[in-house]
This record gives C-alpha cells, sequence and structure tokens, in this order.
C-alpha cells in the first residue's frame, strides 16, 4: 500500500485519518483471527522525505534501518524502515 498526500493538501487530515483508522482496527483486533499475530508494523521511506518521516514519528513508528537502492524509479533511492511496536 502506498500512502502519499500533495503538499498543497497536508494538514488537513488527509493522511492522518485513514491511518488512525488502519491502527486503531490492528490494534483493536490482533487478538484473534488474521490479525492474531500482528505485533508490529514496518514501512519504507525514502531518506530524504523528512515530511514523512516525521508524520509517522507522530504516529509512534521508530526510523530504524536504512536500506540502500531500495526504490528503483526514485532518487535517492534508499529508504528507512520505520516500525511500531503493537504489543
Amino acid at each position: 500500500m502506498t500512502l502519499a498526500t500533495l503538499a498543497p493538501y497536508r494538514n488537513r487530515s488527509i493522511g492522518s485519518t485513514p491511518l488512525s483508522s488502519i491502527l486503531t482496527y490492528i490494534q483493536e483486533h490482533n487478538t484473534d483471527g488474521a490479525l492474531k499475530d500482528v505485533d508490529e508494523i514496518m514501512l519504507h521511506v525514502q531518506t530524504s522525505n523528512e515530511d514523512a518521516i516525521q508524520f509517522y514519528e507522530n504516529f509512534g513508528f521508530e526510523k530504524g534501518e536504512l536500506v540502500e537502492g531500495y526504490f528503483k524509479r526514485i532518487d535517492p533511492p534508499d529508504c528507512f524502515v520505520l516500525s511500531k511496536k503493537l504489543r
């Protein structure tokens, strides 16, 4: 899944509302069914995308590993893995 909001539309809850809903749903349903084993969410953010990194950190994600050459068609091609523990 890709989540992006064009700069003129940021700070209007366009990205935070769906992300918040997804996180809430997973946290409420990760004790049984298909989500019972989900204990961490991970995502990739381009290293130069400081706004996105800050956005996810505001939701409790932590910046971790640097992956060089992750993106094939954008520059810079490197990304950070951000993760959020659910338990």
